[in-house]
């Protein structure tokens, strides 16, 4: 690898990476997984337990903490806010469009240029890298696991077997065994397919079991903790139940999603049929692309983001199309232009134009001003930014509670705040902004707007 970044790709780099920095702490934390990594970050930091993620007082096991000390981790450094909430999702995505150019333009001139933009102007991945969730932290750690595998198997050099073993373990420690796992097996079936001898190397098996161990220590700490059974029983949920029980997509779920996820260079990645000599060329992106890809589409529980660990290689393939073909590289260029302005018209107008409607912070602050001691109880919908905001555990209510701050839909006397808020998921966004028209132009009921009100409750008898 002796490849770094061309000086005139700077500023081609440089407007996509923007792209997960600017305006990303303009908005308030998103409901619900922002919320949760937000609480149990926060909670890590005042308790010094960052063995246990908690959340409202609920234990959160189904994922491992990697991420949840990244952002503790910002927190203590760059102060408490939604900005160091969503920073290391920021960085994650950077190391990753910088690491997917360098791997690029070692293989071939210019493909690393493509492949970093491609990959990294992909609608799920902008988003996930402006959003505290695991999502873009794995696919960096897994991206980079196969880059160094694969220049481990070119240079037969150990310190790439070490830092491919190390970048899977962390994948491990993100979102749980699956990391190992799909580096091995894209691995293992881009050796099959490039040289089979490479597979007598125990020095490849020695590193997979490495990687599991150092990624499995943290589940080896919680199954001596309390937290023994809820640990089986959320692993076994995350990771086997998904495959068959949960949901059933069709299995042409991920062809259409693309996409819409992919977008704007998907038409590009599924015209490579026009050029499938590329995939010959670019062998280890193939394998890696077609075997998450239809591993994927063979489980029945189908998610978006699940294929974002793909997204390097699918971003080498539109790459190669756009080298080899004079058409693709001016339909790129153009759909490259066309995206930057739509994601920054977005970030710089649309993101900021829908706080207003978001009065978690305020409502927060409200809580905070009036608890003191009392406890605090939601009763009907459960907003789930307030734990965060309100830096208080939030129980449900009961006609025996004792007196506390009360978050209802019921009209009280004398309420301590009072104002609407939005009660369907935010991340379905443009149903969330066409929700907000509606809200606007006065069509309350349809809007799925709903008023609340923060009240002093005292007794079962005298009631908000």
């Amino acid at each position: 690898m002796d490849y770094l970044i061309s000086r005139k790709h700077y500023l081609l780099l440089f407007l996509v990476i923007s792209l997960y920095f600017l305006n990303l702490g303009t908005n308030q934390v998103f409901a619900p997984n922002e919320s949760f990594y937000a609480d149990a970050a926060l909670n890590m930091l005042k308790t010094g337990n960052y063995l246990i993620p908690i959340y409202n007082d609920h234990i959160r096991l189904a994922k491992p903490p990697l991420l949840y000390w990244l952002i503790a981790l910002s927190f203590k450094i760059f102060g408490v806010s939604s900005f160091s909430l969503r920073l290391p999702s920021a960085l994650a995505g950077s190391f990753c469009v910088l690491f997917t150019y360098i791997f690029g333009e070692n293989i071939a001139k210019n493909l690393g240029l493509y492949g970093a933009i491609a990959t990294g102007m992909a609608l799920e991945f902008v988003s996930n890298a402006r959003y505290a969730s695991p999502e873009v932290l794995f696919c960096f750690f897994i991206s980079s696991a196969i880059y160094f595998l694969y220049f481990y198997l070119k240079s037969r050099k150990i310190y790439y077997i070490v830092a491919s073993t190390i970048s899977s373990s962390l994948a491990m420690l993100t979102k749980g065994p699956v990391g190992v796992l799909i580096v091995g097996f894209v691995g293992f079936w881009y050796i099959v397919f490039e040289n089979p001898k490479l597979l007598k190397d125990l020095k490849l098996y020695i590193a997979f079991v490495i990687a599991l161990f150092i990624g499995g220590l943290w589940y080896i700490e919680v199954l001596n903790s309390p937290y023994k059974e809820l640990l089986i029983n959320k692993f076994y949920i995350e990771n086997i139940k998904r495959i068959d029980a949960l949901e059933s997509d069709p299995w042409y779920f991920y062809i259409k999603d693309t996409i819409v996820s992919f977008a704007p260079f998907s038409v590009i990645l599924y015209l490579f049929f026009l050029n499938p000599k590329i995939l010959k060329v670019i062998k280890l992106a193939s394998v890696w692309f077609f075997s998450l890809f239809i591993v994927f589409s063979l489980i029945k529980m189908k998610i978006p983001t699940y294929l974002i660990p793909a997204y390097p290689a699918m971003g080498f393939i539109v790459g190669m199309n756009a080298m080899t073909k004079k058409y693709f590289r001016y339909m790129f260029w153009i759909l490259f232009c066309i995206g930057l302005l739509i994601y920054y018209a977005l970030i710089v107008f649309i993101l900021p134009s829908i706080e207003p409607y978001r009065p978690y912070k305020e409502m927060g602050y409200i809580i905070k001003l009036y608890k003191g001691n009392k406890p605090v109880y939601y009763q009907g919908y459960f907003i789930h930014q307030l734990p965060f905001y309100a830096d208080a555990t939030i129980k449900k209510f009961a006609k025996n509670s004792k007196p506390g701050i009360l978050i209802t839909e019921t009209p009280c006397e004398q309420p301590l705040w009072k104002g609407y808020v939005y009660t369907d998921s935010e991340s379905r966004f443009l149903v969330f902004l066409r929700d907000i028209y509606k809200f606007k132009k006065g069509n309350i009921k349809d809007s799925k707007f709903k008023r609340f009100y923060i009240c002093n409750y005292k007794s079962p008898k005298t009631g908000p």
